[in-house]
């Protein structure tokens, strides 16, 4: 991490580069100052794309669990990194009601991802048994 003259960390991706994989340590959630973001199912499957002023990588550090996606740099990237730390500190603070809105959506988001890629997989499984000399 390089450090701004602001005196805050961010991180530069160039277009490409994995910013973490399934299965990584979520430390982190990322802030997207510049650039977009690419999400990836385990599978492959873009799942979504984020761009400037949103925030990605959320879910991992807030649950205490390891990244259930990948996050690729879609275009040259800035990005600045929250801690988990920080994180929680923010989600402790916050009104109890929104707190509960928040570990909900964060799980419904993990449930929705699974299912979207179980789809996709169900769909090239279709597909693939259709030819078109069915007639």
């Amino acid at each position: 991490m390089t450090s701004s003259k602001f005196g805050i960390n961010q991180v530069k991706f160039s277009k490409g580069k994995k910013i973490y994989v399934k299965g990584d340590k979520a430390d982190f959630a990322f802030y997207v100052h510049a650039g977009k973001v690419n999400i990836y199912s385990p599978g492959g499957l873009l799942l979504g794309q984020v761009g400037e002023g949103e925030i990605f990588g959320e879910r991992g550090p807030s649950l205490d669990e390891s990244r259930s996606i990948t996050a690729e740099a879609a275009t040259n990237c800035i990005l600045y990194p929250i801690s988990e730390k920080t994180l929680k500190e923010k989600i402790k603070t916050a009104d109890p009601v929104v707190r509960a809105i928040l570990r909900s959506l964060l799980i419904r988001l993990n449930d929705i991802n699974m299912k979207s890629e179980d789809f996709w997989r169900s769909l090239n499984v279709m597909t693939s048994l259709s030819t078109d000399n069915d007639d």
